[in-house]
């Protein structure tokens, strides 16, 4: 389990990173740090853990579907596609990922219905929160 989902943490943060680029970047709001002692805490690896990291990542991904077609238009299938991969080197867990992906889809249909910088604002913090997720899946099963 380790190293295949190692390639699917590295997979996702590698796509989050290019598909939301730059440019969301610069629109990202800086968070004030956090002092080092309020910092997460290391999480033990624990099965439980994996799949609240896996529902996070899909429903990250179900977010930044819907936010890509807003304003790319439905042609524009990259997540979805990209949550296939997922599914298909992650069969287990099929069924919670795929309402992840949908939980994640409808969120960001509830609050947008048109591409503007708000949803613009949205893919960005979904880029930093699946950077996050990604990064901590590949930290703890990338070894």
């Amino acid at each position: 389990m380790k190293p295949r989902f190692a390639y699917v943490a590295l997979l996702v943060l590698a796509q989050v990173t290019l598909a939301l680029g730059a440019p969301a970047a610069a629109q990202t709001r800086r968070q004030p740090q956090q002092p080092q002692q309020q910092q997460q805490e290391p999480q033990p690896r624990t099965e439980e853990w994996y799949r609240g990291q896996l529902s996070e990542l899909s429903e990250v991904l179900g977010g930044s579907h819907y936010l890509r077609i807003l304003c790319d238009g439905r042609r524009d299938q990259r997540w979805r596609d990209y949550m296939r991969g997922v599914l298909s080197r992650e069969p287990r867990y099929h069924d919670q990922l795929v309402e992840g992906f949908n939980r994640g889809y409808r969120q960001e249909e509830s609050r947008f219905s048109d591409c503007n910088q708000s949803a613009t604002q949205a893919e960005a913090e979904l880029r930093a929160r699946g950077l996050r997720v990604a990064g901590g899946l590949s930290a703890r099963y990338g070894d």
